[in-house]
């Protein structure tokens, strides 16, 4: 009786109910709108196989469940961030732990009860339905109503604590989401910093990473990425955590501190570095990206700036007035950018001992170069297991911590800004040293390839680089088909079905592939065809019934080519000269010092006049046959002089491509001096 008099008092309960139910009726209505209506009512020819409701529709999902849980901690809660109503319920014969605990259980059952109706409703529909758009199992529908659960109810405590905290009820919802997004944001943001002032920062998978950090941007990801056990707990845990901290807040908040900013006095100091030192990273990013080459002043006045406005920001907010002079500001403005500097500073200092490490060989068991790889199976975006990828040849060890050393001891500026390498960094180098200790250690360059030739040859002329960098190990798997299609015309292609032609074809790429010289890998040439490797699929998706693998045939791959001509197959990959009228050039000038550019074929330089340079046109057949020989992969550059050509075809889709000035043979060049 005890408890439900106090704890579960029916009248705050049906008041609460009757003034905010209407929170949990336009959650249940959203969710049915969302799930089993959009199953209900999609249709698709063939059914999609997914391993989560969440692949269907599911950024909606993750909308409302990030949005109704915080209206709901928010209205509930209205009554200690306004001064008439905490003083009335505050006066009731109820104590403070009474108070909380009739609201929370409000918010459960206005949270849940329409998640676990939405669940059976599910349920119905999935078992009703006779021609499905959806392909799944009983246990994703209580697998959603699981994860539904605790994404709701881990916003809602986040919203109630953040409330004991915060004595405005806009404010409590600004701050609930921002301390969403500030993990994300400061994370982002600092390992900008790293990147940008420490030399070999791996400044890589950020993006996947924040996307599992924060449940705003959860919203982007939810459909393609799987909802892992590790985070239901995370945020299981964290819900169960607020929920006593939530009690404790509450006791020791004062009445008076209703429409204050912020109620406890130990929060301020935190609230007011934590704002300032966000935007000290904003303001050092945006400068630092907008700054000219090789000007670090920028950065550092970028800051100052932001920390100067993030802490008078911050004080305008806590005393909720502009008016915030006074004897100690400078005193505690020059505090906290102290520490905002070390902050800063000690993890780029040169005395930690970070760039210029370089592991033993003795001490690494195996190396990996390049980033992290996903494949898309079953509608989710999984990572691949990189077990493979780490080789421990010591020939090929050897090498990539040659170039590591070489990068170390180099004069290698910084300046040159990495976060948007320009064309003197034209080399990518990524490492990944497994130790013997079991940890990873990884280091991202972006190098001059001049400077470090001898280095990356060594490198690149492993027989287990090639191997990985060029997937060969792909090719000692079975294959159902080979298709393979030109480069000049998607139109021209061929297929390869026969067992024993597609076990010659991949032997013989293999074998090619192996055998590039280092020039040859850095080829700027085109390559000739695409081949494509379908195997079986992995996958129970209707939609996706193969795996492929691409493969370049270069014009230098000389057992493939003459394999293709062995078989008749070459002739019908080859775009004929006498299917081209004529050949059209326009040139193109790039000077831009600092700002490279991209280059490729663009059809409106050459039918929109882009530049508005004269256009020279030719129907010499031994130049159009040099154009289908020979043409240039798109690059970046700062200056130089290109032609933009366009070949009008007889028959089907003109051929776009650029050619640099000194590609230019003595026929073309005479073409177009003669104009």
């Amino acid at each position: 009786m005890i408890f439900n008099r106090l704890f579960c008092n029916r009248g705050i309960l049906f008041q609460n109910f009757r003034q905010h139910g209407w929170i949990g009726i336009l959650y249940l209505i959203t969710l049915l709108f969302s799930l089993p209506l959009h199953i209900g009512t999609e249709y698709r020819d063939l059914p999609q196989q997914i391993t989560s409701l969440f692949q269907a529709n599911g950024e909606v999902q993750i909308l409302f469940a990030i949005t109704f849980p915080v209206a709901a901690g928010i209205f509930l809660f209205r009554y200690v961030q306004s001064g008439a109503p905490s003083d009335l319920f505050h006066s009731l014969p109820l104590r403070r732990k009474h108070l909380l605990t009739v609201n929370l259980l409000t918010g459960f059952i206005m949270i849940l009860l329409p998640i676990w109706i939405t669940t059976a409703i599910t349920g119905w529909v999935w078992a009703a339905l006779d021609q499905p758009a959806f392909i799944f199992g009983g246990s994703s529908i209580w697998m959603w109503g699981l994860s539904m659960s605790i994404y709701s109810l881990f916003m809602f405590m986040l919203t109630v604590v953040v409330g004991m905290c915060i004595g405005q009820s806009v404010l409590q919802g600004l701050t609930v989401y921002a301390l969403l997004l500030l993990p994300v944001v400061v994370w982002f943001i600092f390992s900008l910093h790293l990147q940008h002032y420490l030399l070999g920062y791996p400044y890589d998978e950020i993006g996947r990473n924040a996307e599992k950090i924060s449940l705003v941007l959860r919203m982007a990801s939810i459909s393609g990425a799987p909802v892992i056990g590790w985070e239901l707990i995370i945020y299981s845990i964290l819900t169960l955590l607020f929920i006593p901290l939530s009690y404790v807040f509450y006791a020791k908040r004062q009445v008076e501190s209703a429409t204050q900013a912020v109620t406890f006095t130990l929060v301020k100091p935190i609230f007011r570095f934590g704002l300032m030192f966000t935007l000290v990273l904003i303001g050092g990013a945006y400068f630092t990206i907008i700054a000219p080459r090789g000007s670090s002043g920028w950065g550092i006045f970028g800051y100052i700036l932001g920390g100067i406005v993030g802490y008078i920001g911050a004080e305008m907010i806590i005393r909720k007035t502009w008016l915030i002079w006074s004897s100690k500001l400078l005193p505690k403005f020059a505090l906290y950018g102290i520490v905002a500097g070390l902050i800063l500073y000690v993890p780029v200092a040169n005395w930690n001992g970070y760039v210029i490490r370089v592991p033993e060989l003795n001490k690494v068991n195996s190396i990996k170069l390049g980033g992290e790889r996903y494949t898309y199976t079953n509608g989710v975006s999984l990572k691949v297991d990189d077990g493979p990828f780490y080789l421990s040849d010591s020939e090929y060890m050897k090498a990539v911590i040659a170039l590591h050393q070489k990068i170390v001891d180099s004069d290698l500026s910084l300046l040159d800004d990495p976060i948007n390498p320009g064309m003197r960094n034209d080399e990518y180098v990524f490492i990944n040293y497994k130790l013997d200790n079991g940890k990873v250690m990884k280091r991202k360059y972006y190098i001059p390839e001049a400077e470090f030739r001898q280095e990356l040859m060594t490198l690149k002329q492993t027989q287990d680089y090639k191997r990985v960098a060029y997937d060969t190990y792909k090719l000692e798997e079975d294959a159902l088909s080979i298709g393979i299609r030109s480069t000049i015309s998607p139109y021209l292609k061929v297929y390869i079905s026969n067992p024993q032609q597609v076990r010659e074809f991949k032997e013989l790429l293999k074998q090619d592939i192996m055998d590039q010289t280092y020039e040859e890998q850095r080829s700027p040439w085109q390559s000739f065809a695409i081949a494509e490797m379908n195997q079986d699929s992995s996958s129970n998706d209707p939609f996706q019934p193969k795996e492929m693998w691409n493969f370049e045939i270069k014009p230098s791959y000389d057992r493939v080519l003459d394999w293709l001509k062995e078989n008749k197959l070459y002739e019908q990959l080859e775009f004929s000269v006498d299917e081209v009228a004529s050949a059209q050039f326009v040139k193109q000038e790039v000077n831009s010092p600092g700002n490279p550019q991209l280059l490729y074929p663009q059809s409106e330089y050459v039918d929109g006049n882009a530049t508005g340079n004269k256009q020279v046109a030719t129907k010499n057949k031994k130049i159009i046959s040099q154009l289908l020989k020979r043409q240039r992969s798109g690059y970046q550059t700062e200056r130089d002089t290109i032609y933009q050509i366009k070949l009008n075809v007889t028959q089907g889709e003109n051929i776009y491509m650029i050619l640099k000035e000194e590609d230019l043979t003595e026929e073309m060049k005479a073409i177009l001096a003669g104009q």
